[in-house]
């Protein structure tokens, strides 16, 4: 029996009783149900984790800086590394108190520190069933929790000791803990509130902007409020102190957090000590010469560090150049890329799912009144993310940024199947082939899930056409590389010359994402090719016949 919105009729104790422990042995086996499906998400991250592949890109750095917060070193290494990978680092950290030599090898490996994000993974994956199983009901919350646990994207980077899924989780969770406050405003919700907003901000420094999210949700969801104030004209004053108090708890519990997670490091440096890059912060520093002497209450490497990642944003001064549908970017990225990402890097039943949730809600009234009071703490932030990330974010190197929309997006998926004890058979076959489509799509792709695309990418061979980057090759796939390469000794790797053979080119070199496009034109605008290496690497085979009528119809050869 699931109780709705946690209300019961009373008819007497006697019978009160009784609901109440159907509604407890109810809710004990929705949970169990739930746990075993997380279950086995763990299960499958965890196989490939153990199974090993190589060191991603940005790994190393992440594994790094987590040490050096847990030796209480938090100065910065580059723009972007945040204390939350101290978590990856703990296992590594606690093996050098022990005696046991095999217990200390096995918490010392790369394996354990990626288990720490899949443990994560999990909780995230209990979060999105739980809120929708408040909102929508058990079957719906199963539905989607299912989208969480088959998205490709998810499982991939659940995988990885970086700071994406950590800022995933975190935002999903501090909009859930403001859900909570916001219906229930007691000490405990502001308390996970309050704790939900500053953990966020020591993820990712995308994390930022929940502090207009938050004001733009609460002023919206009071709305009712501020009418009734403005009419009566006597409770304004009393809002506009509550919203303050707000700010400043806001506003105190995040300076802690964040001077905990990075160690007090240079707390309360004067603000004219910094040197910075950014046009932002330059400017500030420069027309407000009263700022000087002031006191920054957040520690050096934080601030630092956010300067430092907005001029990289501003300048396009990344890693490599902004790869889509066979263009390239050196400066600023492409409008729209993460529409393309989604199309192409989400599963098709997924896809149909969603669009049918949106439809179904805005088309039924009694769900859609529902939208000032439940949804809009899904659908802000997925509004916001999805018209900054496509239109106003130049630092477009992976769907990876994009995560924090899934998860609060699959969980207001759950409203089109509520009442499912009401759908016909034709409509609970429907939505269990969608769902078993997607499983059927993703793990065609596993373990290499990084590279996922869906059906509308048919040849794999020739994903690079779309997309690149950590979108289909961040470096994963080195050990089956050099597998390779053990086994097919004459087959050339990363050619520095046009010439014939079996030649072997990573995904991200063909496009020209860090050596730009122009290295390996001969080969991408003439040739296709016949096969792959974990979905990062191509394999073509070229004849002399090939390469001599190259050179005697292109200017290739002479360049």
């Amino acid at each position: 029996m699931y109780v709705e919105n946690g209300k019961a009729s009373i008819q007497g104790d006697g019978q009160l009783a009784n609901q109440t422990r159907i509604t407890d042995a109810s809710t004990k086996s929705q949970n169990i149900i739930a746990l075993l499906i997380i279950l086995a998400f763990a299960v499958i991250n965890i196989a490939s984790v153990v199974r090993g592949f190589s060191l991603t890109t940005d790994e190393d750095k992440h594994i790094l800086y987590g040490e050096r917060i847990l030796a209480g070193n938090s100065t910065r290494i580059d723009d972007s590394k945040m204390p939350i990978t101290a978590l990856n680092a703990l296992p590594k950290k606690l093996a050098s108190f022990l005696h046991n030599e095999k217990i200390k090898q096995v918490l010392s490996r790369l394996y354990v520190a990626r288990m720490v994000t899949i443990l994560f993974s999990c909780l995230l994956a209990w979060l999105v069933f739980y809120w929708s199983r408040s909102l929508y009901g058990f079957a719906p919350a199963l539905f989607s929790l299912s989208l969480y646990v088959l998205d490709p994207n998810i499982i991939a980077h659940s995988q990885l000791v970086t700071t994406d899924l950590y800022v995933t989780c975190a935002m999903t969770f501090a909009f859930f803990a403001l859900w909570k406050f916001l219906h229930e405003r007691n000490f405990k919700n502001g308390i996970l509130c309050l704790f939900a907003l500053g953990v966020s901000q020591i993820a990712k420094y995308t994390a930022i902007v929940l502090y207009p999210l938050f004001f733009i949700t609460i002023l919206i969801y009071d709305l009712p409020l501020w009418i009734s104030a403005f009419q009566e004209k006597i409770k304004i004053k009393t809002l506009v102190l509550t919203y303050l108090k707000y700010g400043i708890f806001a506003g105190l519990a995040s300076i802690l957090i964040i001077n905990l997670g990075f160690l007090f490091n240079g707390t309360f440096t004067n603000f004219g000590a910094y040197t910075f890059s950014s046009d932002v912060l330059n400017t500030i520093q420069a027309r407000f010469p009263m700022l000087q002497r002031i006191p920054v209450p957040v520690p050096y490497p934080y601030l630092h560090g956010l300067d430092w990642m907005r001029n990289t944003e501003q300048t396009g001064n990344l890693s490599g150049n902004v790869y889509l549908l066979g263009q390239i970017s050196t400066l600023k990225g492409f409008p729209g890329y993460y529409f393309v990402a989604s199309f192409l890097k989400t599963p098709i039943g997924t896809q149909i799912i969603l669009l049918l949730a949106l439809v179904a809600y805005f088309m039924h009234k009694e769900r859609r009144a529902n939208l000032m009071v439940h949804e809009i703490f899904l659908l802000i932030p997925v509004l916001f993310f999805t018209v900054y990330f496509n239109f106003f974010f130049n630092t477009q190197i992976g769907i990876r940024y994009y995560l924090p929309v899934f998860p609060l997006l699959y969980v207001f998926a759950g409203n089109l199947f509520i009442g499912w004890g009401k759908f016909s058979i034709r409509q609970k076959t429907a939505s269990l082939a969608l769902i078993m489509y997607i499983f059927v799509s993703v793990f065609s792709y596993y373990p290499y899930c990084l590279s996922y695309f869906n059906e509308f990418v048919w040849n794999r061979k020739l994903a690079y056409q779309y997309l690149a980057d950590s979108n289909i090759d961040w470096g994963q796939g080195r050990n089956e590389l050099n597998q390779y390469l053990l086994q097919h000794p004459g087959d050339i790797y990363d050619p520095q010359k046009i010439r014939s053979g079996t030649i072997v080119v990573r995904v991200n070199d063909l496009v020209g994402i860090l050596n730009g496009p122009h290295q390996f034109a001969w080969l991408r605008n003439n040739f296709k090719p016949t096969a792959t290496i974990a979905y990062s690497y191509l394999v073509y085979i070229i004849s002399p016949k090939e390469i001599n009528h190259l050179c005697a119809t292109t200017t290739y050869c002479t360049k």
